[in-house]
């Protein structure tokens, strides 16, 4: 049941927004009752903030590597936030920040991923991997707007915009 909740919300979301997140299209969408998405959840604050926490999940920055391969994977999860969790209409909520309770919700179930690439950017400076000195908040907010920027410019992100982005980036964040 969880699955198909999750699978409606994040269609729901991607396509229409959170303001399409209501609990009658939930439980139509997903074919379960709505008494029973009740049971689990008491509104649909908590089944946003549920199936936002399951759909970014916790970060998973490599310890190991290539410092370049784990800015990459970091990359990647951070666009795939946008793309997949938010699409167009979630990413349209947050930037006009038109359902307030939503941004929080999404802010709150971001923000261990985001301190957990903070820490890893500031680790591997401090190990000498990353130029000495990098703003590491900075960075990671670099790494949203590369993406927020190519789908304003283009209406979407190219495939090899990501290489292009981190080569970007790599030439701010590159050891001295």
């Amino acid at each position: 049941m969880d699955q198909r909740l999750n699978a409606a919300v994040l269609a729901l979301l991607h396509e229409g927004g959170p303001g399409a997140v209501t609990m009658d299209r939930v439980a139509a969408a997903s074919g379960v009752a709505k008494t029973s998405i009740y049971r689990r959840h008491a509104n649909r604050g908590q089944l946003l903030a549920a199936v936002l926490a399951t759909a970014i999940g916790l970060p998973d920055v490599p310890e190991e590597g290539e410092v370049r391969d784990k800015i990459r994977f970091a990359l990647e999860q951070a666009w795939h936030q946008m793309d997949v969790v938010l699409g167009p209409g979630g990413l349209a909520a947050i930037v006009g920040d038109t359902d307030p309770e939503f941004t929080g919700l999404f802010r709150a179930a971001l923000q261990p991923y985001v301190d957990a690439l903070v820490r890893r950017i500031r680790d591997d400076v401090d190990a000498g991997l990353l130029r000495e000195g990098l703003d590491a908040d900075g960075v990671v907010s670099l790494m949203v707007g590369a993406h927020l920027g190519e789908l304003v410019r283009h209406g979407e992100v190219q495939p090899g915009w990501m290489d292009r982005a981190l080569e970007l980036l790599w030439v701010l964040m590159a050891p001295g």
